[in-house]
């Protein structure tokens, strides 16, 4: 069965329940901060998808997003509750429960419905990204980035590093900072790409797994306004090509007829196995 989306109902009763606090006993640290800004994390109890904490194979998807299965913890919490040997389905549903009794606290529930279904809307573009298979396109579309783990909805601190597995041996590592996405890539080769990527797509400070000779950058025609031969700020020369309907501009780098590098500033795909850059449409 496929992962469900949670339900609007669902997750407003949530909304009502949490008291705006971490479910860990005696914490007070809050789901919806004095600015308005989601700080909590949205947590399975038995956990969503396989592989994760807890995991039930014979919970259906519907018992997966249900109220029952669900509550707000901070990340240190979160993250303490991982321990299955300790933190069992018992356990973390008697805290629930004593967590939903505590006395009603007024907050604004409605603008925490608003922040939470802003977060799992994005973040599930940004787990599309991480679940796809390393060797198929890296879709760097427009999206608004919201955070690295795949399992729950939360927001990154900044400046920090998370990992995620992609696969047996490939991993996606990546770090929020100054409104760029910092990534690095491990393949099933052991070859690592890194990335830098903004909400628009734009990528900067590339850097490929393999020799960038071996790559080649793809433009759809009807997406080409014109082209035109630059100075390249590498020392050689480079193709500037300007994008109909203020799409942007990709430079690409040569020394002679070898390809050395490359500046988006447009959406773009990057397919490391027939080493091709797409941009995007």
């Amino acid at each position: 069965m496929s992962r469900l989306a949670i339900k609007r109902e669902t997750l407003r009763n949530l909304a009502f329940r949490s008291k705006n606090q971490c479910a860990f006993p005696g914490c007070d640290h809050l789901v919806l901060n004095a600015d308005g800004i989601y700080v909590g994390e949205l947590c399975h109890i038995e956990a969503a998808s396989p592989g994760g904490q807890r995991y039930n194979r014979i919970q259906t998807d519907e018992d997966r997003r249900s109220v029952s299965n669900l509550l707000f913890l901070c990340h240190q919490h979160h993250k303490v509750t991982d321990d299955v040997s300790e933190y069992s389905v018992s356990l973390l549903q008697k805290m629930k429960k004593q967590h939903e009794a505590l006395p009603e606290v007024v907050f604004n529930s409605e603008l925490l419905l608003q922040r939470l279904n802003e977060v799992l809307s994005e973040q599930n573009v940004i787990r599309n990204i991480l679940q796809s298979n390393p060797e198929k396109s890296l879709n760097t579309g427009s999206y608004k980035i919201v955070g690295p783990e795949l399992q729950e909805a939360w927001t990154p601190e900044e400046g920090r590093f998370y990992k995620t597995p992609t696969g047996q041996n490939t991993w996606f590592k990546y770090m929020m900072r100054d409104g760029w996405l910092h990534v690095e890539q491990q393949l099933e080769d052991g070859a690592i790409a890194y990335y830098e990527v903004n909400e628009e797509g734009n990528v900067r400070s590339s850097r490929m797994p393999y020799p960038l000779s071996e790559y080649k950058i793809v433009i759809p025609e009807d997406l080409i306004l014109n082209q035109s031969r630059i100075t390249s700020s590498l020392g050689t020369h480079a193709i500037e090509t300007t994008l109909k309907w203020s799409k942007g501009i990709v430079v690409e780098h040569f020394n002679g007829d070898r390809f050395v590098g490359f500046n988006c500033h447009t959406g773009c795909s990057i397919n490391q196995k027939t080493r091709i850059i797409t941009i995007l449409k």
